[in-house]
Formats: C-alpha cells, sequence, structure tokens
C-alpha cells in the first residue's frame, strides 16, 4: 500500500491533523480543535470487525499513563486518508486496558475504506476494511477462516497468505488465545509462560499473540469476526461446571471483547452468536459453542448450544433466503472416533443436540448449509446426518450438510492414515493433522471451491501454499476433490 509515510501522519498528528486536511474536509479541522485526544502510541496494531454492508467497527490500543484520555480515528476512501468521509474521537482509559472501539454507519456496500488513528504524539498504521455486499446482491465471495493459533507453537505464517488474499471477510473460529502457559520444548520456536486466570492476566496474552507480525497484519488489511472456544477461558470448560470460577470466566470474556473489533449488544453483554448477512449469496451464522453448555449433577453432558441459541439458529436457517447457509462452528460436529469412543468435549458428547439440529435441517429441507469448523487441529471433511449410520450401510450416502474443519494455526494435531481415520469415520472425505494453516473459501451462484492452504510455521516468513481443494455443486452435498501438489 501506497500513500504518506508514518512521518508525514506524525508530523500531522503534531500540528493537530493539518497534513490530513483538505478543502473539503471541514469536519476533521472542527475535531483537531476539540479536546480529548491525548498522549499515547499505538503498539498494538489496529484492526476491523464485525462489518456490514454500511458500518464497520474499528479497533486499536492505545498506550499511556494517563487514566483517561482519548484518539482520534479517521476513515477515509483513498489509503492517503485525504477523502475523509468520518472523524471520531473514541474514550479510552485504564478500565479498559487503553482499547479505543468505535462502530461507524453511514458506509457504500462493498467499498474498500482506509483508516489510522492518532493522539497527541502518534499515528498508527493505516489499516484497510471492507463493507459487506448489500441485500440481494450476487457477488462472489472470498472468505478465510481457521482456529487454534498456539504462539508458542509456531510462527503465524498463515495469516500472512491470508492477508495477501483479496478476502470480504476473515472468521476466527476460537482458541485465538491459549490462556495456559506453555513450557517451551527445543522444537518450539517461542516462549510464553503467561498462564491466564485474571483480567490483568488475559490482557497480557492478548498482547502477546497481537505481537505477531502475521496476526497483526491480517488485521491490518481484513475485516473480521471472532467466536471463542475454550483456551480464550482454560481448556475444556462447560459454562456450569465449578470450574474455571465465574469471575475467571467473566475476566476472559472481557479481555476478549476489549481485544476484538466486535460489537457489544447493550443488553447482553457477552452474546457472540448472530447472523451476518453476506448479500443474497450466504449468511454466516456465528454460534457460541462454550456459553450456553449445560451438564447435569454427574458432569454429563447434556445441550451444547443452550435452547435459545438452538432456536435462534434453526429459526435463521428457515428463513435464510440467501444461497450457502455458513455454520461458524467452534469444535467439530462430526462424531469423530479414532478408537476411544467421541470427544465428549466437542458435539460427540452432545449426540443429542447434534440430531436434533441436523435432524431439523433435514426435515425442513434446508440446503447449501455448510458448517466452517475449527478446534481439531486436523484438516478434514466430514458429510453430516442426523443417522451417521447410514454412512456405513451405504458408502454412496452424501448425508444432508457438509462439514469443512481448517486444521489448526499452529496447534498439533493427530497424526493418523487417512485410510485409518475413514475405516472407523466413514463420513470422512478427507484427514490430514500433520500439516498446519488456513481454508480459503470462493463461494458463488453455481457452486462453494474450498482450499486448505498449509505453511511453514518455523520462521515469521515461511511460505504458504495450498494442497487440497474441494469443490461442492449448489444444491448437492457431494463433493469432488482434487489434491495439490
Amino acid at each position: 500500500m501506497s500513500g504518506p509515510t508514518r512521518r508525514e501522519l506524525l508530523g500531522a498528528a503534531a500540528l493537530g491533523g493539518a497534513y490530513l486536511l483538505s478543502p473539503s474536509d471541514e469536519a476533521v479541522a472542527a475535531l483537531s480543535r476539540r479536546p480529548g485526544v491525548g498522549f499515547g502510541r499505538f503498539k498494538d496494531g489496529v484492526a476491523s470487525g464485525d462489518p456490514s454492508s454500511t458500518a464497520i467497527t474499528f479497533w486499536t490500543r492505545m498506550r499511556t499513563e494517563a487514566p483517561r484520555t482519548g484518539a482520534r480515528l479517521i476513515v477515509a476512501r483513498d489509503e492517503g486518508l485525504r477523502k475523509v468521509v468520518a472523524t471520531r474521537i473514541v474514550p479510552t482509559g485504564r478500565a479498559i486496558d487503553g482499547t479505543l472501539k468505535v462502530r461507524v454507519g453511514g458506509l457504500k456496500p462493498h467499498r474498500e475504506y482506509f483508516y489510522a488513528w492518532h493522539s497527541g504524539n502518534d499515528v498508527s498504521d493505516v489499516g484497510r476494511a471492507r463493507t459487506l455486499p448489500p441485500p440481494g446482491s450476487q457477488q462472489p465471495l472470498l472468505i478465510g477462516f481457521s482456529s487454534c493459533q498456539h504462539y508458542a507453537r509456531g510462527f503465524f505464517t498463515p495469516h500472512i497468505d491470508a492477508a495477501a488474499q483479496d478476502l470480504d471477510l476473515y472468521v476466527f473460529l476460537g482458541d485465538y488465545i491459549y490462556a495456559e502457559r506453555y513450557i517451551q520444548t527445543a522444537i518450539d520456536p517461542r516462549r510464553d509462560m503467561i498462564d491466564a486466570n485474571d483480567l490483568r492476566s488475559y490482557r497480557r496474552k492478548y498482547q502477546r499473540y497481537r505481537s505477531d507480525a502475521g496476526l497483526r497484519e491480517l488485521h491490518r488489511l481484513h475485516s473480521s469476526v471472532h467466536v471463542w472456544d475454550d483456551h480464550e477461558v482454560e481448556n475444556n470448560y462447560t459454562d456450569n461446571r465449578p470450574a474455571p470460577s465465574a469471575f475467571q470466566r467473566t475476566a476472559g470474556y472481557r479481555a476478549a471483547f476489549e481485544w476484538l473489533p466486535r460489537t457489544v449488544y447493550k443488553r447482553d453483554r457477552f452474546r457472540l452468536f448472530k447472523r451476518i448477512p453476506l448479500g443474497a449469496m450466504a449468511d454466516l451464522f456465528l454460534l457460541d459453542e462454550r456459553q450456553y453448555r449445560t451438564v447435569d449433577a454427574a458432569d454429563k453432558p447434556l445441550r451444547l448450544l443452550g435452547d435459545a441459541q438452538l432456536g435462534w439458529l434453526l429459526g435463521g436457517l428457515r428463513a435464510s433466503k440467501a444461497r450457502w447457509k455458513l455454520i461458524a462452528n467452534p469444535v467439530p460436529i462430526a462424531p469423530m472416533d479414532y478408537g476411544n469412543g467421541q470427544r465428549a468435549d466437542s458435539w460427540g458428547g452432545y449426540d443429542l443436540s447434534r440430531t436434533q439440529l441436523l435432524g431439523e435441517i433435514e426435515r425442513a429441507g434446508i440446503q447449501n448449509v455448510v458448517f466452517m469448523t475449527g478446534d481439531a487441529h486436523t484438516f478434514m471433511v466430514n458429510s453430516l446426518s442426523s443417522d451417521p449410520e447410514a454412512f456405513r450401510r451405504d458408502p454412496s450416502y452424501t448425508g444432508s450438510s457438509v462439514e469443512y474443519v481448517a486444521g489448526s494455526i499452529t496447534s498439533p494435531g493427530a497424526v493418523l492414515p487417512e485410510p485409518e481415520v475413514q475405516a472407523g469415520n466413514p463420513w470422512t472425505r478427507q484427514y490430514n493433522a500433520a500439516v498446519h494453516g488456513y481454508a480459503l473459501v470462493r463461494l458463488d451462484a453455481a457452486a462453494m471451491t474450498t482450499e486448505y492452504r498449509a505453511s511453514d510455521l518455523s520462521r515469521p516468513d515461511g511460505g504458504t501454499g495450498a494442497f487440497e481443494r474441494f469443490v461442492q455443486p449448489a444444491g448437492q452435498t457431494a463433493i469432488t476433490r482434487e489434491t495439490l501438489a
């Protein structure tokens, strides 16, 4: 990206924003005379998120000694920030860890915008964001998704490749951080000894993760959405079990909302689940598969989504007029068994919830339902049915929907031969836990094309390349597979 240099922008900030002005930028000039912009440095990157066709949430963090202060956001149509469309002075302080977040509306659909923050003595990197297509649009889409980015296990090089793509949206499917400390081994390239269990330590953990250049660049260039899994709080937790405590869960949730560019519901502070329309091409349903889990007195799993969220999801799927119904699904829904039974911490521990959801999709005849899944540390494709035994009875059965599991950014998985996995799990169409990376999805009216991309995690500039490609025609659950070099 070309444009003004950081030195020029910094000079403009020191002069109250004069460099950014053009004859039509009277609003910026007025804001530059208002109080509220303090001194502080932007060393944790910039981000945008929760986009709609007319609005985007913008984020950064200002390091300052002031208990309360603020910074100015400038949003423009051009990279040089001369064609300004919006400015905001946003307050911050110690109570929210110096984070700054504001939602800007009145934007044009499916349009690129550029933005920067400035304080009295610093200017952030210039970020880029994109609004989503308008209602009714048949615009094809390009979406990236990933999960499980363990800082100590490797560099986040898949994010560098994703940042270079012409994405409409990026989806983080959980385990954005690993709260637990990790003892570095000889093959691990980085160290992370922070054991997060309170608000201060969760905040430190997010700061540590944002120090990764690949993650910062992905956030700088693409708008994103995020759903959490367990490691944002504690491994394998269920909401109503005694541990972790409500205090710890609240601290983990609060830090996640502070550090990510997501919108807050005023009456439901930590609500994640929502529908994101992407024109007429797709509806994206974000799920929270931790906060509403229930177990019985013996800790036996009962419900994964909770009644309210499940009802919302089923109602949204039935009502959706979009070509593709994408479900951002933090844990695998296929009943995977590697010889020791299903893993209770995934949908495998909640058979009734899975059967109910898939059964309703089948009874309603809802087509083009796709689960985009994280957590497993394995690249997989699974055919889905409310009756998984149908795949054993009929090897040609293709099920009612499809699950694409996007490996992990760095976390290791169960490296097993694909034929061995398929022998015990006949719904599995592909399996590879030996590599790490992310998924790239192209959507149009005719088909969904999913590409699995693997990266070298051993160094920050490691390469990335596609190794599998799947084509799913609209209206079908049968896929074609192309294994790449």
